[in-house]
Formats: C-alpha cells, sequence, structure tokens
C-alpha cells in the first residue's frame, strides 16, 4: 500500500494560516505534487501570499494551484456558491493557467434561500454563507436542490470518473497528494466541545479523508497548524448585531493591545499585565476618542450599552483598546500611543509606538476576537488526529523580533521563556514543531525539521 497523502488541518478555532502551510510545501522544489483535494464550503477563505507580498484568497479551488503541476479535485464534501466560485475562478486564475478542475458531481449549490434559513434559525454564531442549511437539504434529498454544473476549465465527474482520476495519483509511488483542510479542529460538530458555536460539520483528517474517497492506509502524514493565541469569529455581525460565537474553552479572552505589547517585550499576555506599564491617562482625550470611533468597535469593546459608560469608570486597557480601533478604523497599523510611556522598540519609530497585529475574518471582514490557549483543547485534537507536527504559525505572536525571519532553528537564538514555550507545548502534546511561521509570505518560517516526510 502506497502511504502518499498529506494533511492539512487547523489544530484550533480556524485562521491558523492553512494555506500558507499548503502553499509552502506545493511549491517545494523538491516536493512532486501530483494532486490537491478540497471539500470547502464558501464560508471558508484560505489566504496565499506570494513572496513579493501579493495575497490571493481561496475558497472552493486548492490552494495547491500554485503549483501549476499540479491537478485540482473539488470533493463532495464541498458545497459552491456560483456568484462567490465565479469571483474566485477569476482572481486565481493566474495560478490556474488552462488546468481543469475536477469537481464531483455530487457539490450542491449554495443559493439564496440557504442564506436566509441560516440568518433567521441560526443564532449561535455564523457567517451564514449558506453552508449548513445546504448540508441539510442534501441529507434529506431535498428535491429543490441544485448541483454544479460546469464552468469553464472547472468540469464535473462522475463519482467513478472523479476517482478513478484521483487514484492514478494516489497509486502513483513518485507522487504526493495534499488533503487541504478547512475550519478547525475546535468548530467540529461532534467532537469540539463547543455545540453549538460550531460549524456544520466534522473536522478532521478522518473526515477529509472519508469526504474524498480515501482509505486511511493512504495517510502518510498530518501536519497540525496551530498558533499561540486562538481566535473566534466577532460576537457582531456587520449590521451590528450580537451573536454570541462562543469561547475557547478555558483560555482567558485577550485583547490585541495585550498581544501586540506582549510581543514587543517578549513576554506573556496574562491579566493585569498593561497596568504594569506606565501610563497616563487624559480624560478629554479619552472623550475625544470615544468620538471619533467608529459604533461598531465601539459595540466590540463595551457591548451594547456603549452609550452608558462612564469615562472615569474606564481602565488603563478598555482605553488603549479604544485608541487602537479608532487608528485601525483610520486605517494605522501602527501608531504612537497617547497614553503609555514606553521606550523605542525600533530605532525607525517613534518612542510609545505600538504595531498593531489584529486581524479579520478573510469572509466577513470583522475583526476576530483572541484568547490564550487551552492546551488540554490542543491536546484531545492531537489526540482524534494524530499529527506528525505542529507547524506553529503567528510565532511573532510571542515575540515580534522574529516577525518576517528565515532560516533554520539552531541558526536563532531564543531565549528562556521562548525555550521553555517550546518544551512545554511539546511535552504537553507528544507532538514536536517542525516550523515556526514568521510572517503572511511564502517562505516566511523558522524550519525545526523537515516538513514533508518522504513516501
Amino acid at each position: 500500500m502506497i502511504r502518499n497523502v498529506i494533511s492539512i488541518i487547523d489544530g484550533e478555532a480556524g485562521s491558523c494560516g492553512k494555506a500558507k502551510v499548503i502553499g509552502e510545501i506545493a511549491t517545494l522544489e523538491n516536493i512532486n505534487l501530483g494532486a490537491s483535494v478540497t471539500n470547502c464550503m464558501p464560508n471558508a477563505g484560505h489566504t496565499f501570499v506570494d513572496e513579493k507580498g501579493q495575497a490571493t484568497i481561496f475558497r472552493n479551488i486548492p490552494v495547491s494551484a500554485v503549483n501549476p503541476n499540479t491537478e485540482l479535485f473539488i470533493g463532495p464534501g464541498s458545497a459552491i456558491d456560483m456568484e462567490v466560485f465565479k469571483q474566485e475562478y477569476e482572481q486565481v486564475k493566474e495560478y490556474l493557467g488552462e488546468r481543469k478542475i475536477y469537481i464531483h458531481e455530487l457539490v450542491p449549490l449554495v443559493e439564496e434561500r440557504h442564506k436566509q434559513y441560516e440568518k433567521e434559525h441560526i443564532k449561535s454564531g455564523s457567517t451564514f454563507k449558506g453552508c449548513g442549511a445546504v448540508t441539510q437539504e442534501k441529507v434529506v434529498r431535498d428535491k429543490r436542490l441544485e448541483f454544479f454544473k460546469t464552468f469553464k476549465n472547472a468540469v464535473v465527474c462522475s463519482n467513478d470518473e472523479w476517482l478513478e482520476r484521483l487514484y492514478d495519483h494516489l497509486d502513483n509511488p513518485n507522487e504526493y497528494v495534499m488533503l487541504e483542510g478547512s475550519q478547525g479542529c475546535d468548530l467540529d460538530l461532534n467532537h469540539s466541545g463547543n455545540y453549538p458555536y460550531v460549524t456544520s460539520r466534522n473536522v478532521s483528517t478522518s473526515q477529509l479523508l472519508a469526504d474524498s474517497g480515501i482509505s486511511a492506509e493512504r495517510l502518510l502524514q498530518t501536519i497540525m497548524v496551530i498558533r499561540p493565541f486562538p481566535i473566534r469569529i466577532s460576537n457582531i455581525t456587520k449590521s451590528g448585531e450580537f451573536i454570541y460565537t462562543g469561547d475557547y474553552g478555558k483560555g482567558e479572552e485577550l485583547t490585541w493591545t495585550q498581544i501586540n505589547l506582549a510581543s514587543m517585550y517578549g513576554s506573556y499576555p496574562i491579566e493585569g499585565d498593561v497596568e504594569c506599564l506606565p501610563y497616563n491617562i487624559n480624560l478629554s482625550r479619552v472623550k475625544k476618542l470615544i468620538s471619533q470611533c467608529p459604533e461598531i468597535y465601539l459595540k466590540q469593546l463595551f457591548g451594547n450599552d456603549f452609550r452608558k459608560i462612564k469615562i472615569s469608570d474606564l481602565k488603563i486597557l478598555q482605553i488603549l483598546e479604544l485608541e487602537r480601533l479608532v487608528y485601525k478604523s483610520k486605517g494605522f497599523s501602527d501608531y504612537e500611543s497617547r497614553f503609555l510611556e514606553m521606550d523605542m522598540f525600533d530605532k525607525d519609530f517613534s518612542p510609545n509606538t505600538i504595531f498593531d497585529q489584529s486581524e479579520q475574518t478573510t469572509v466577513t471582514k470583522m475583526e476576530r476576537r483572541v484568547f490564550d490557549l487551552d492546551i488540554a483543547k490542543l491536546k484531545t485534537n492531537c489526540r482524534i488526529n494524530t499529527p506528525s507536527s505542529l507547524y506553529l504559525n503567528f510565532f511573532q505572536h510571542l515575540g515580534l523580533d522574529y516577525k518576517g525571519n528565515i532560516g533554520n532553528f539552531d541558526d536563532f537564538y531564543f531565549n528562556r521563556y521562548l525555550r521553555e514555550y517550546f518544551s512545554w507545548l511539546e511535552s504537553e502534546t507528544d507532538v514536536e514543531i517542525s516550523a515556526l511561521g514568521t510572517g503572511a509570505k511564502n517562505g516566511e518560517r523558522i524550519l525545526k525539521k523537515e516538513l514533508v516526510k518522504k513516501i
């Protein structure tokens, strides 16, 4: 039996940077990636950033399209919104060239009624892209359900044709086959422990194999992509409605201000950390910030009763978050704080400069919530998936000095705090770290061990 399947999964609650890892493997010169399979839906948003900083968002189409020699497959676990798919097709055509995309005959189409159904019935956090509703119709064999028809070089294959073409690669001992995961293990419908704040399906390597019609005996390795501080989607919709989207187990909810400051000083964000820094609160300046802050950000920070807040009751962390959100709304990712008194972090910037590393979701464009890691949840996800390695992405959140660094692990100096962190993570999960992702661009990583096993 040939074992040549590489599974890439998200070990947390999504947005750990799977596309970065997939793209890095797909573009390795010593890897013959014969095929890649996705079973994604239009709520997915996987961003590949090339070496020049050009970002491309993949939804249904495999990110492995960045390798011009890889055959591309969309499996029956997918669902396609034609309007979204046509836009995606145009956006990624530079990578596609004249290649065909082989789409399974049982990929259903998401229509407007599916999105409306979710908006009316789901009150536990959702992107409302119709994915759960279309899956429900497929399961009950609803007669209204339509399936994908060929679009340009995206062609429909019968079940037999699709599997036959895929197995040509699986049976080749000189080729790898990639399974590109979507969502994250902590959004798993059944085993995340977060129900109902979950996605509409199971998220695991075994599910990726099942959706693709591949035996588990074919699996070579699973690479689990994680980040130091997991995220969840915003509790606020674009329309300003509050919908609780769940927490991250026992992990404390943090602020991006805490992440930003801790990464600058090489420390770990904990409760009360910001209060330890020298600060000066000017109430008239705070009042001005509130007047400048967009309402949706005020809701994000203070809740529905933001109009009732008393400026004199605000803590320094809330004020710093308010300041950050005002600058973010104006398009600034680095700014000089008017409340903190900090040493100069970078000689090219003024004292008190803060570098904002906050993120927005690829699909909804709302700011992500960020949490401390619940190691027990990660251990559970490792038990279920038995990864061969952990790819620790967003490493710059632990040390901003490492942002954009490239090289081998042994060539870098890591202080005691970071060395203890690595040791703790590997010993608790019983999985070795293979790489530290230091930035969004392809290749921005510190390699600790080889990513891909030999067939």
